[in-house]
């Protein structure tokens, strides 16, 4: 008899507890209406409902965080009208997914007519050097958004480690700087070991082999103690960019775990360098455009307190505003890595079959039928939601957009 209480009482209290988050749900859905609202980009602006939330948030936030799927070309056309709106508040700073070397060799194209076909060369030669800017869409957004910028210098910051085929341009710019006789000796050596590799690199395609990972440990250890006797800050300055990239990756081999803790310490440490700077000459209003996981306020779906919430912790340090606004199409294609020097290839998805998304339901189910979908995240905080990843998402960020159907970024070549 006493089992069967026991039983019983079990049951009831799982029948409440399934109705109490029914009724949790619904609330939640009913949240999910009133802070909807349709946003179009129209000829670089941002229209309707959305565009009016979206402008009137931006006015007041001295760090605006775009989190975003990579390999689109409907994001980059986001970014450009964002950077449209920001322009006239002072904005002139822009802080990306791409090293401080993959950065400058971006920056130094902007406002030329053969940016592309500068790209296209430095990629060319070295394959896989280049994170996202050698997209179109993504190079033509930066040129929208340094234009954006009027009246003042336009300053792109890339804050993270340098692509897996950088050994070799590298090298070169640190050629390009003139160290002296056996440091110039050790950059030239592996230079030519690099190009001499990029053929068998591509017949594999397989990112490991790459000098990067693959080259032996005193042979880059060498070079940096040569240019730190031999070679000037900036060349030092490269050196260890590119011995932190090969840790990133070499770690990210072993124990992913740890290298996404590494590169996110990177991505803080070089943005404070960059900003540092910046701050002396009156910049400070910065727009920063990563991976969606990257830009989590608090910790993110890797567990990992990343540059989003080192951001938005900054700006509560300085009683200024950090805006966090996340992107994602529901389907269609994508562009994607397929093997070193390989032509990226579209990739057809559905958000809702990748199983780190699936959470992502409630929003899908309520976008409107007319164009993108906002939600304002803000109105659904105090809420009861039962689903741990759809309530790391509602605190982590302020605005979801809703693309319902992308197409693939074009690559440069």
């Amino acid at each position: 008899m006493m089992k069967k209480t026991i039983a019983l009482a079990f049951l009831i209290l799982m029948v409440g507890n399934a109705g109490v988050a029914m009724a949790q749900d619904s609330k939640f859905a009913a949240k999910l209406v009133e802070s909807r609202s349709q946003l179009r980009i129209d000829g670089g602006r941002m229209t309707r409902e959305g565009g009016d939330l979206l402008r009137s948030v931006l006015a007041d936030a001295q760090y605006v965080l775009i989190g975003e799927d990579h390999g689109t070309s409907q994001i980059p056309m986001f970014t450009s009208a964002v950077c449209a709106t920001l322009g006239p508040q002072g904005f002139h700073t822009m802080a990306v997914e791409a090293g401080p070397m993959a950065a400058d060799i971006v920056q130094q194209g902007i406002g030329r007519d053969d940016r592309r076909q500068r790209i296209a060369a430095s990629e060319k030669k070295y394959p896989d050097s280049i994170a996202f800017f050698n997209f179109e869409e993504e190079l033509d957004m930066v040129t929208s958004c340094a234009q954006s910028a009027k009246g003042e210098t336009f300053h792109l910051w890339g804050l993270d480690q340098e692509l897996m085929g950088s050994t070799g341009v590298t090298m070169a710019r640190i050629l390009d700087t003139h160290p002296k006789k056996e440091a110039s000796a050790a950059a030239q050596h592996i230079l030519d070991e690099n190009n001499a590799a990029a053929e068998n690199d591509a017949k594999s395609g397989n990112p490991g082999e790459l000098l990067m990972m693959s080259a032996p440990d005193e042979e880059f250890t060498r070079i940096n103690e040569l240019l730190k006797k031999e070679g000037n800050a900036h060349a030092q300055r490269l050196m260890r960019g590119l011995i932190a990239s090969r840790q990133i990756y070499k770690h990210n081999m072993a124990a992913p775990k740890n290298s996404n803790r590494e590169r996110a310490l990177l991505m803080k440490q070089t943005f404070m360098q960059d900003y540092n700077v910046a701050v002396k000459n009156g910049r400070s209003k910065v727009l920063l455009k990563f991976g969606d996981w990257h830009l989590y306020k608090g910790f993110n779906p890797l567990q990992n307190n990343d540059i989003g919430n080192f951001i938005t912790e900054l700006a509560d340090g300085q009683v200024t505003k950090a805006l966090h606004i996340i992107i994602l199409p529901v389907t269609g294609t994508r562009l994607r890595f397929a093997g070193v020097g390989r032509p990226y290839t579209p990739e057809s998805f559905k958000m809702l079959d990748d199983n780190d998304y699936k959470f992502m339901q409630p929003f899908v189910d309520d976008a409107g039928s007319e164009g993108w979908t906002v939600f304002d995240l803000r109105k659904l905080r105090g809420e009861a939601i039962s689903d741990s990843n759809l309530h790391r998402l509602v605190l982590g960020y302020d605005l979801l957009v809703l693309i319902p159907e992308a197409t693939a970024a074009t690559q440069i070549r």
